[in-house]
């Protein structure tokens, strides 16, 4: 809900990061504007109200709280998070039990041992009524490599074939623009031009109407965790730098998906009203088996059944708090909610969901400090910290410690052993690596160097804040001065990608699978620790080609741990919350908690039964 996290998740894998930051994930709350007066903001093509048949009485009623700071609809340009299943699909997704299945696509094959998917794609249409087409995957993949694009998100398609030596192309652009060498004009026509010769390479081409093929350069593992991006329609755009541009009503006010909602009307941070899309659409199709049954039987608006909530409402606020008493006060029938909240959620006769956070929170080191770079000291600092203490005062149940990257209950955890929390040690490992304290002053010095440095973290995260005292004062007691700082998530972001930080407590919203390459590689794009070890690169590599995955991501674990170039801290639980009234088969998965809101229904409704279902019939 908003949150904010390396790898902006959640359709992609460790290895497939969206974006720097949040969301997913671990309990980061964005703050937005108060929500205010809610007058109507036309998001049809009419430029009107919505249309009777849309708007009152038109069936019934959900209504969502979420956290504000969604920036637009184009999720070229905006990670959608939860709410990308109301709008959008992506060739497949995940279910309730971190399963892929199909969503836009029908089928697929893998060739050439891992390095070609040839996707065919099931009969859908757009909401404008207009064919979901092989052209269409084609534009939404490519368009985030676009020179325009965002950089971030361009890494997570590096693994496509010919596109990792295309992005090195523009660094070298950038290095050059840097050194003074080339100015914006240059560098644009320069950019474009290896933009082009990319796409000329073919790596995700057409083969006709409903066949795509994508390729790679080498074996990759990770690929339909990739395949889990959103897909937007090609033409409701004049160029790629059209669907890029942040004005363009598309982001703006009138976005086109495929999913079962359309939007209908937007006020920025306070409301955002979505209506089913029309019964016969093309919204959906017949959904596999797999789906109906991971949502306890045939769904509502699966198989041409309607949504059993025709309209659906969210409302934005500021904080968590707003949020939660919003909730409690009946403003809302269903929100994400805190651990505070939840943990009181049997006198408020609220219904939760759980569902593990895919992600962690941890303290980034910079392995080029003169102080971090030491491994004595990161041994010290993993002895002093009390974590179970640190989870329990700040989550109680709702979140688990965690030693190691590994995330309990995924098929590629490896167990690590628990870190013991001892002070009396880690003073020890101090005296023995000779930071002692001279002077008296309560901080440790070592060749005129002190014992001290900066923990950066952000203020949208009061979790975290008060996670970055706890260790402070917990290190103080070893001798190690923190000094903590809170700054706005992009100055911190900004910190990382330059490297001016000693230390950072931040969150990284992993997937379903394990790669781990863009945190841990000595040439991954979010390697902000500086990390570089020729084992840890060897195997990150042997994961993505795949064999023994489970072998090779245990080893990265066990390695990562022998390194400790982070103190990892905890994973949390989502939780989901639904006042009395809400029914239907609600559950969490990889993409949110409204992955399949089209079968949850009003309590005293009994879910629709199947419309005759068949490919192009029907809502998702």
């Amino acid at each position: 809900m908003g949150e904010e996290s390396l790898y902006q998740r959640r359709r992609f894998g460790a290895a497939l990061i969206l974006l720097l930051v949040a969301g997913l994930v671990a309990g980061v709350w964005w703050l937005g504007s108060a929500p205010g007066p809610e007058p109507g903001l036309p998001a049809n093509e009419a430029g009107g109200q919505a249309r009777p048949e849309d708007g009152e009485g038109a069936g019934p009623e959900l209504v969502i709280g979420a956290l504000a700071g969604l920036g637009g609809w184009n999720p070229l340009l905006n990670d959608l998070q939860w709410l990308q299943p109301l709008l959008y699909q992506g060739l497949v997704r995940y279910n309730d039990r971190m399963e892929i299945e199909p969503d836009l696509a029908e089928s697929w094959k893998v060739d050439e041992g891992g390095r070609v998917y040839t996707v065919r794609l099931r009969p859908a249409t757009w909401h404008d009524g207009k064919p979901v087409t092989a052209a269409d995957v084609v534009f939404s993949l490519t368009a985030r490599l676009h020179p325009r694009a965002d950089r971030f998100g361009a890494y997570n398609l590096a693994p496509l074939k010919g596109a990792a030596a295309y992005l090195r192309r523009l660094e070298a652009l950038d290095r050059e623009r840097r050194a003074g060498l080339l100015d914006e004009e240059a560098w644009w026509a320069r950019a474009e031009e290896a933009y082009e010769d990319w796409l000329r390479q073919g790596a995700v081409r057409a083969a006709d109407e409903r066949t795509v093929i994508i390729q790679f350069e080498q074996p990759f593992a990770p690929a339909l965790e990739l395949l889990t991006l959103p897909v937007i329609p090609a033409h409701a755009f004049a160029s790629v730098e059209d669907a890029l541009d942040p004005e363009n009503p598309f982001h703006t006010r009138r976005p086109v998906g495929s999913g079962p909602y359309r939007l209908d009307q937007w006020v920025p941070d306070v409301r955002a009203r979505f209506v089913a899309r029309e019964q016969g659409a093309g919204a959906g199709g017949a959904t596999p088996a797999s789906a109906t049954q991971a949502a306890g039987g045939p769904a509502a608006g699966e198989d041409g059944a309607a949504p059993g909530y025709r309209r659906l409402t969210v409302r934005f606020y500021r904080d968590q708090e707003s949020l939660d008493r919003a909730l409690l006060e009946g403003e809302v029938a269903a929100a994400r909610v805190s651990p505070d909240l939840a943990r009181r959620a049997g006198r408020e006769e609220l219904n939760l969901f759980e569902y593990p956070d895919l992600g962690y929170t941890y303290v980034l080191y910079n392995l080029h400090d003169p102080v971090l770079s030491d491994p004595a000291v990161r041994r010290a600092l993993e002895l002093a910290v009390d974590r179970e203490r640190v989870v329990d005062e700040l989550f109680g149940r709702y979140a688990q410690p965690l030693t190691s990257p590994g995330l309990p209950g995924m098929w590629w955890y490896a167990p690590s052993p628990a870190s013991a929390f001892d002070p009396a040690q880690a003073r020890q490992v101090l005296e023995e690596a000779g930071w002692r304290d001279e002077d008296g002053d309560g901080v440790r010095e070592r060749g005129g160097q002190r014992l001290a440095f900066e923990l950066l973290t952000h203020r949208e995260n009061r979790y975290r804040e008060e996670a970055a005292r706890m260790i402070g004062d917990a290190l103080a007691q070893i001798g190690v001065r923190v000094d903590v700082r809170v700054v706005e998530w992009t100055e911190l972001v900004r910190s990382l990608q330059e490297g001016r930080f000693q230390a950072a407590l931040l969150g990284v919203a992993l997937g379903v699978d394990p790669d781990a390459y863009p945190l841990w590689h000595s040439e991954g794009h979010l390697n902000f620790a500086g990390l570089h070890d020729r084992e840890i690169d060897r195997l990150l590599e042997q994961g993505r080609r795949g064999g023994d995955r489970r072998a090779v991501y245990a080893r990265v674990q066990e390695r990562i741990g022998e390194f400790r170039p982070a103190l990892f801290l905890w994973q949390e639980t989502l939780i989901f919350a639904t006042r009395p009234g809400v029914a239907g088969p609600i559950s969490g998965s990889p993409a949110g908690f409204l992955w399949n809101v089209t079968a949850w229904h009003p309590e005293e409704q009994e879910a629709a039964p199947p419309a005759g279902g068949g490919a192009g019939s029907g809502a998702r």
